[in-house]
């Protein structure tokens, strides 16, 4: 070493602690990273491979203890992680993950361990319980992080009597046919939680499905693989076998919307003469349990003003449904030796046209 570096060095060291204190150097004043709070790390896998069925199900249920805590870091997720509510690209922590405050009774899981796929349908909270709504929700699990959330949320509208208050529907928003009644969510149907005699491939469930909303499109019930004691909710209300359904033209009073069974509110052809369906997945397929989680936006151009409906006549479409709009179609399906036993649906309003961050 020369003197020169010396010299220099001794130069910078006093100048040094001069600025910030002669403390910094001795290390007898250090604690050591005694006063460092570090966050607990996130969980991680115990070992590597493939996430079995039980292995999902406690994805799902971390997932929603770490909504609650508002940490995203509270759950194992890919660096990559990409995450949606309502088809629409969100960042985890933000969204939903502000206002939920628990959830119900009402909890169906469906897993799909060949594809590391999880499913839920459930109802929810916000706002420490004073909206209430439902969740469909798709993760999928890669090397025991989740790689990505897809979350659809339908919320009650509130419209409360003499004054705005706690009006969730906004002054603008119609009334709707069929809206969300969370109240009618305790528990799920015996149907839809109980055992089927063998497990069902995956190509069965989705053609059942597909040939549900073939059906669909073209109002033939016959089309659709439903058992004979096939039943459908919309949103919590009976939408099958329902004698008190809606009436939507006073003209016609003896046309209750959801009087019918499965394959005849088909046929009728009320809904599928307004609804074009388009974009129709399936998001988790659980063979073990006969279930599909299936998700299809229901396009309204607001245009028609009556359809004819068979065996009844000419009905005039509601005010409510002359208007553009989408709807997002969460739909929880039953399947048992190929054929639909149930379905549980719910439908949100979105802006017309509206197209998945997810792709077709």
């Amino acid at each position: 070493m020369t003197v020169r570096t010396y010299v220099w060095g001794s130069i910078v060291a006093v100048a040094f602690v001069a600025l910030f204190g002669a403390a910094r150097f001795d290390r007898s004043a250090a604690d050591e990273g005694k006063s460092l709070v570090l966050r607990a790390a996130p969980p991680a896998a115990s070992s590597p491979g493939e996430c079995n069925r039980d292995c999902l199900y406690a994805f799902l249920d971390k997932y929603f203890d770490a909504m609650l805590s508002r940490y995203p870091s509270n759950i194992a997720l890919a660096p990559d992680v990409k995450y949606t509510e309502n088809e629409q690209t969100v960042k985890p922590g933000e969204g939903i993950w502000k206002t939920f405050s628990g959830r119900g009774t009402y909890r169906v899981y469906l897993a799909d361990p060949s594809t590391g796929q999880a499913g839920y349908y459930g109802d929810i909270n916000e706002d420490a319980g004073l909206l209430l709504g439902m969740v469909a929700l798709r993760m999928k699990v890669q090397e025991h992080r989740i790689s990505e959330i897809e979350l659809i949320t339908v919320r009650e509208e509130k419209r409360p009597e003499g004054g705005l208050g706690m009006n969730t529907a906004g002054v603008m928003t119609p009334r709707l046919i069929d809206e969300l009644d969370a109240r009618q969510f305790t528990e799920p149907s015996p149907v839809l939680l109980g055992p089927i005699p063998s497990a069902e491939s995956r190509e069965r469930l989705v053609g059942a499905t597909n040939g549900y909303f073939d059906a669909f499109r073209r109002s033939q019930g016959s089309l659709a693989p439903v058992d004979a004691e096939c039943s459908r909710r919309e949103n919590g209300m009976m939408a099958t076998h329902n004698p008190d359904g809606p009436v939507v033209d006073r003209a016609q009073p003896q046309f209750h919307l959801f009087s019918g069974n499965c394959a005849q509110e088909i046929d009728r052809g009320f809904f599928s003469a307004l609804w074009k369906a388009r974009d129709v997945r399936p998001l988790v397929v659980d063979e073990k349990q006969g279930l599909v989680l299936n998700l299809a936006f229901l396009d309204n151009e607001g245009d028609a003003k009556s359809v004819a409906v068979r065996g009844i006549g000419v009905v005039e479409v509601p005010a409510e449904l002359r208007r553009p709009i989408t709807f997002l179609a969460p739909q929880l399906f039953k399947i048992e030796n190929g054929k639909i036993r149930a379905i549980e649906g719910l439908s949100w309003p979105v802006p017309f046209g509206m197209h998945s961050a997810w792709g077709n």
